[in-house]
């Protein structure tokens, strides 16, 4: 039975999982786990959990999924390792979709090394920070969005398989958000195309929602409370007005007189700032030390205080903040990289790997950039023109992408090409999948 199951694995699939294992062999011995700006927090949060056998003294500066893995895969060697091979495997699931989307081993080959051989991914999986495992619960997430499209349309109403896997797609997505809080959305995303666009009965569309969107909202609700209760902050995470900031750093000067310690304090480090990176964005972070010190408040307080001096220079500069607005969602696609160069100590294969990173860098923007134009045409196609009718999984990529790009730009200023990384092999996806139903179409009008 086992051989006979071997056998009808297509040949490609062995050569992705030959190359996703080579790369990452190669990684594992030239270039050590490394932390990057939040790492410290992650592990802060994971030794409070494992020191205090729960939530005792948890401090809520982040949302626990991360903090956990780190608990169970010990935060060192594990983490690497197991980072690697959540790797292997998000390459595989992005294979398997590829090849269940165009029924082609060559564009499923493409979807898949487009993932193991872009170095923003390769090298995220070596960062002790939640990337590589957001990117492997969101693609486990999309393949069983794959199998309940499929599923809805080929079975009866009621079918009980259907229910067991939106269950999985909605406790997977929790989970998921309480490592990354920005891919929240997703249920609803799948909800809502399943709900407009999928052939069933409105009873069966109708439970479809209520399966994946109330365990969202319990957990979203459950945690928010307790964020709430033990540092009277409302949101997903302890740091208050700390995110909103960085949308106002470079008008700090203009901060209400009430405020001009807080102003003072921060001026200076804006100044550091500036001098040492060129951009006043993330000055909060380096400013929080003195300004708890010279207000006598705690961090929460002085959270909540900044953000009263954000929402105020918000409102009396609006333009100033919209303009942020735009700026950060054009960042969230300009493929961000978190890596440490001096890590590798060849200087051959470290000059190699910056020239590579460079390239694949400039084409991932470029991705990034026909993933809008096309989005949008193919919307107008079929919403407008009529004229089209893509797959329903199509609708979930491209309405969640978007929905994801706005919301982030809102919530910070600064980290937004960060954003997209863990996602950003599904904007490869949608466009192979665009590009092979274009051309079925154009076979099938040639047939006629």
């Amino acid at each position: 039975m086992i051989s006979a199951a071997l056998k009808r694995i297509p040949p490609s699939f062995w050569i992705v999982l030959s190359v996703a294992l080579a790369v990452r062999f190669w990684l594992w011995f030239s270039y050590p786990i490394f932390e990057g700006n939040d790492s410290d927090t992650y592990i802060h949060l994971a030794n409070s959990l494992k020191n205090n056998l729960g939530f005792s003294r948890y401090n809520g500066t982040r949302t626990p999924g991360y903090p956990f893995f780190l608990v169970l895969t010990g935060a060192g060697s594990g983490t690497y390792l197991a980072q690697l091979v959540l790797g292997i495997l998000t390459t595989l699931a992005i294979y398997w979709i590829g090849l269940r989307l165009t029924r082609s081993e060559g564009l499923a080959l493409t979807g898949a090394y487009l993932h193991t051989l872009n170095l923003q991914q390769l090298l995220a999986e070596a960062a002790m920070l939640s990337e590589a495992l957001s990117a492997f619960l969101f693609f486990v997430l999309i393949a069983l969005t794959l199998l309940i499209t499929e599923t809805s349309s080929s079975q009866p109403a009621g079918n009980r398989t259907y229910f067991v896997i939106l269950g999985f797609i909605a406790i997977l997505s929790v989970l998921l958000a309480s490592v990354r809080p920005l891919f929240l959305p997703l249920p609803f995303c799948i909800a809502g195309v399943i709900f407009f666009l999928a052939n069933e009965t409105l009873a069966k569309r109708t439970r479809t929602v209520i399966v994946l969107v109330v365990p969202m909202m319990i957990a979203v609700a459950g945690w928010g409370f307790y964020i709430y209760s033990q540092f009277n902050v409302i949101g997903l995470d302890s740091m208050g007005g700390y995110h909103k900031v960085n949308h106002v750093s470079a008008i700090f000067e203009k901060a209400p007189d009430e405020y001009q310690e807080i102003r003072d304090i921060f001026l200076k480090y804006r100044h550091i700032r500036i001098s040492t990176t060129g951009t006043p964005i993330n000055t909060i972070w380096d400013a929080i030390p003195e300004l708890m010190k010279a207000t006598k408040l705690n961090y929460y307080s002085l959270g909540r205080t900044m953000g009263e001096i954000s929402d105020t220079l918000i409102r009396e500069n609006p333009s100033l903040y919209w303009q942020n607005v735009v700026v950060g969602w054009i960042w969230f696609w300009k493929g961000g990289v978190v890596w440490q160069p001096s890590a590798i100590n060849d200087p051959i294969i470290r000059t190699l790997a910056i020239f590579i990173l460079s390239v694949e860098r400039v084409g991932v923007v470029i991705g990034n950039f026909l993933f809008l134009v096309s989005t949008l045409m193919a919307t107008w196609k079929q919403f407008i023109l009529k004229k089209a009718n893509y797959p329903t999984n199509v609708w979930v990529f491209i309405s969640f992408l978007w929905l994801i790009s706005i919301l982030q730009t809102f919530a910070e200023h600064g980290d937004n090409p960060r954003f997209l990384a863990p996602a950003q092999s599904l904007v490869f996806i949608t466009l192979i999948v665009l590009y092979s139903w274009r051309n079925n179409q154009q076979r099938t009008e040639t047939r006629r």
